[in-house]
């Protein structure tokens, strides 16, 4: 399980409920993963989360997005008893995990990052591009952070299939990073990590602007995908539906049309390693120079 694997399933229970996570894992290793998947999952959330476990009570569980801006403050509250256990809050948000054994040498996972993605991601579109209109990839060490009051499917709705879609095949997320220093790499303060910047204008401008420094993954409708490659949704476009389109642009130049918008969602990338010095957890940044 990897080691970020909380803090990307805390957002997504909140900002995409009723949604379905695929998990890749080496095929010899699969029913190890289930077993220790299954321990986690009777954890209670305060003691995987401590007091941002009080962010899923009864009130927010029936919400479509519980918004960020209730995690304010708790990370350093005292922490209360939530009885609710993980796969309780996963059943509660119509959350499913799905696991998915690759038939590919464990090496590709350890010692290649885009032998294991690539592997992944290919499988992933060809296996089960038919049971869901959209699918989307994205690293275990993320978070999907809405930069405004809609769930994930509301944005991606307005984006591929409402009145004012952009009749593109696919769309690239922006991957903004965020160096988690040692000292910090715990789950409860890479959530406040989230929370300062998503609750902070000035800091989610500053790092919009200063730290979007990779290639970010994707998001395609699974009736026009004729492969999906992690960074790029490669269109089958004989078979998409009449009016979509291929969006990538030239030189992968930012586009509002092909790239999401920061006002709609962005993937935060909470790295082990140093990038950019001011692409940092609980950075004080220069705010004025920017």
């Amino acid at each position: 399980v990897h080691f970020r694997f909380l803090v990307n399933i805390f957002h997504l229970v909140r900002n995409a409920p009723h949604s379905t996570h695929m998990i890749a894992v080496v095929d010899g290793q699969a029913v190890t993963t289930y077993n220790a998947m299954k321990e986690l999952l009777g954890l209670r959330l305060d003691e995987i989360y401590r007091s941002y476990g009080e962010v899923f009570d009864n009130r927010s569980l029936k919400m479509d997005l519980i918004p960020i801006d209730t995690m304010r403050g708790m990370g350093n509250k005292y922490t209360k008893h939530v009885g609710l256990t993980l796969e309780g809050l996963l059943r509660a948000r119509g959350v499913k995990l799905h696991i998915v054994p690759i038939v590919t040498p464990s090496i590709s996972f350890e010692k290649s990052v885009c032998g294991g993605q690539y592997a992944f991601a290919a499988y992933v579109a060809a296996r089960f591009a038919a049971d869901y209109h959209l699918m989307m990839y994205v690293d275990g060490d993320t978070a999907m952070i809405e930069g405004s009051q809609r769930s994930l499917q509301e944005v991606l709705y307005e984006r591929f299939f409402s009145k004012n879609s952009s009749k593109c095949a696919g769309h690239r997320l922006r991957l903004i990073e965020q160096y988690v220093k040692p000292e910090d790499d715990r789950t409860v303060r890479v959530l406040q990590c989230t929370e300062d910047i998503a609750l902070n204008k000035e800091k989610w401008e500053y790092i919009n602007e200063k730290c979007h420094l990779k290639e970010g993954h994707i998001v395609a409708r699974s009736d026009s995908i004729l492969a999906m490659s992690v960074h790029h949704p490669d269109t089958d476009i004989e078979y998409a539906p009449e009016g979509v389109e291929d969006c990538i642009t030239p030189g992968n130049k930012r586009t509002d049309r092909y790239f999401l918008k920061t006002d709609e969602f962005i993937q935060l990338h909470l790295r082990n390693r140093l990038r950019k010095d001011e692409c940092v957890c609980f950075a004080d940044v220069n705010i004025e120079s920017s």
